[in-house]
């Protein structure tokens, strides 16, 4: 009995490792819910009331809807870049990452910063004042700096 428990809650453990939301603002409630990304699937708002999937992530590249065609490859990401569609051309760098920062194409100058990730938090530019959050991330899983810039992007 005790060993069907543990699976149980290894079973729910895992189901729920997978989900991250990105709450607008500082916002907490269900209302608040911009982005529900789960297994690979995004979708606008909380999941639960919104079957619309907004973006496929698989394989290091971002895809509109859940179609994994390369027709509907919005963005690639390799290393710390993020490229237009399925490219991976230096001309076609449309984000950079680098130590929680996102910089405009193939830069790393505070000028060209767009956003700013910090703790659960995610800011609009260079800068970290309450007034310049966009959004609260809660997550158990592992969703990468690149991949929520692909979601909430473009800037």
């Amino acid at each position: 009995m005790r060993t069907i428990l543990i699976l149980f809650l290894i079973f729910v453990y895992a189901d729920c490792g997978a989900q991250t939301l990105l709450y607008r603002g500082d916002g907490s409630s269900d209302s608040d819910i911009a982005y529900t990304i789960d297994g690979g699937l995004v979708y606008h708002g909380n999941s639960s009331f919104s079957p619309v999937i907004l973006f496929s992530i698989s394989g290091g590249k971002v895809y509109q809807g859940r179609s994994n065609s390369t027709f509907n490859c919005l963005y690639s990401i390799s290393g710390n870049k993020i490229y237009k569609g399925s490219s991976s051309f230096s001309s076609d760098i449309l984000y950079t990452v680098d130590n929680g920062k996102v910089y405009r194409g193939n830069s790393t100058f505070s000028s060209d910063c767009i956003l700013t990730f910090e703790n659960d938090k995610i800011y609009m530019g260079d800068s970290t004042f309450p007034t310049d959050q966009l959004f609260r991330i809660e997550s158990t899983g592992e969703l990468t700096i690149a991949e929520m810039v692909c979601i909430i992007g473009p800037y």
